[in-house]
């Protein structure tokens, strides 16, 4: 994945919060992203805008499928990579908001194998740990490429299984130099898709169900995610973005097929921008979707809370150009890209996703820049 080390993460995320674009008025929003997919060779984009709880603004640009001449539409679907864990942490925000469990509990308690870092046996791994990139847990990139790097369709190791064999002593897949870092569980942020995946396992076992099912009765259904999954078995593929690479030696977008990865929770979630919008508006009005309190107030606030200096999980916190403090999570994958972005004090927010993968740290926020002011 291109996305897919702590170091890689997280320098995108400061060269972000520390960058500054000049600001230009009145831009024409279309010819803007045009013109950055067209220099950068991205096939497809879709993007949504949320304002006062609502759908403000959606685009659709470029090519959903370019053999088969499909543009982008209302229908199409993208795979949002590592945006997929603001939907993983909501999942078990909402059994939090239901009092299943406490943040600083030992996530011994609720699993049927033992975590321990080899280095610190004496120290507990909790929910805050993951939820803040603090577990020490590390993702062993020479065992995980081999899914990351290679579309292969939907994971077939059961996510409990996966995770024990790499997280549990003795297990098939266990190293404890590889899988585990030297520092102190909570002593430093690691970015960890591995923590990641197990926030959905911890939901698998305090819900009694497996991951998906739960996401798609308790968080798609009343978010009115009806073409949503975390599977390509779950969802129509003909709607579905191609990913693409471009080859610039054959001058020429080469399609990279579709696939999946046993650590899912961290990164295939299946969805349109207007859907995806939806869970956006929800998590802005303090969890709650039309009539329905989808997640509860306090589990929202803890999370992202509306004072930023009182702390916040799973998302980050980064400064726009103009001085706006805004939650965000960016995502990277093969041949995909996605933002997603919101205001905690005006409640506007921004999301985009792509069936390319975009190398321009300054285009990128570009878009941000576009889509969430109207101008550069």
């Amino acid at each position: 994945m291109k996305i897919k080390t702590t170091a890689e993460i997280f320098l995108f995320l400061v060269l972000f919060s520390l960058t500054t674009i000049c600001c230009a008025q009145n831009n024409n929003r279309d010819s803007v992203v045009k013109a950055i997919m067209a220099q950068h060779h991205i096939a497809g984009l879709s993007a949504a805008i949320i304002d006062s709880g609502k759908i403000s603004w959606t685009g659709y640009y470029g090519y959903q499928n370019i053999a088969q001449h499909k543009p982008v539409n209302a229908q199409t679907i993208f795979v949002v990579a590592s945006t997929s864990k603001t939907v993983t942490a909501a999942a078990l925000m909402q059994l939090y908001g239901n009092g299943k469990f406490k943040m600083n509990d030992d996530i011994n308690q609720y699993l049927p194998f033992k975590i321990i870092n080899p280095n610190h046996p004496e120290l507990p791994v909790t929910f805050a740990q993951l939820l803040r990139h603090r577990s020490a847990i590390q993702d062993n990139i020479t065992y995980m490429g081999q899914f990351w790097n290679i579309n292969k369709g939907d994971p077939t190791i059961p996510l409990g299984t996966f995770l024990k064999g790499y997280l549990a002593k003795g297990g098939k897949n266990y190293d404890a130099a590889k899988n585990f870092y030297n520092e102190r569980p909570d002593s430093a942020f690691h970015y960890s898709n591995i923590g990641t995946a197990l926030i959905g396992y911890l939901v698998e076992r305090i819900s009694g169900m497996p991951f998906e099912q739960y996401c798609k009765r308790y968080l798609f259904t009343p978010l009115e995610m009806n073409a949503t999954s975390w599977y390509l078995s779950g969802i129509d593929t003909t709607r579905l973005a191609m990913p693409y690479d471009y080859n610039d030696s054959l001058k020429k977008f080469v399609p990279l097929g579709f696939g999946g990865f046993p650590d899912y929770p961290a990164g295939t979630l299946h969805t349109t921008a207007a859907e995806f919008a939806n869970f956006l508006i929800a998590w802005t009005q303090d969890g709650k979707f039309k009539n329905e309190q989808v997640f509860k107030r306090n589990a929202v606030q803890l999370l992202t809370p509306d004072e930023t200096n009182l702390g916040f999980y799973a998302w980050f916190l980064r400064g726009t150009n103009r001085g706006e403090l805004i939650y965000n999570h960016t995502g990277g994958d093969m041949g995909v890209m996605s933002f997603i972005a919101f205001n905690p004090k005006t409640k506007k927010g921004i999301l985009f996703m792509m069936n390319g993968y975009l190398e321009s740290r300054e285009a990128y926020i570009k878009l941000i820049n576009i889509f969430y002011y109207g101008t550069l």
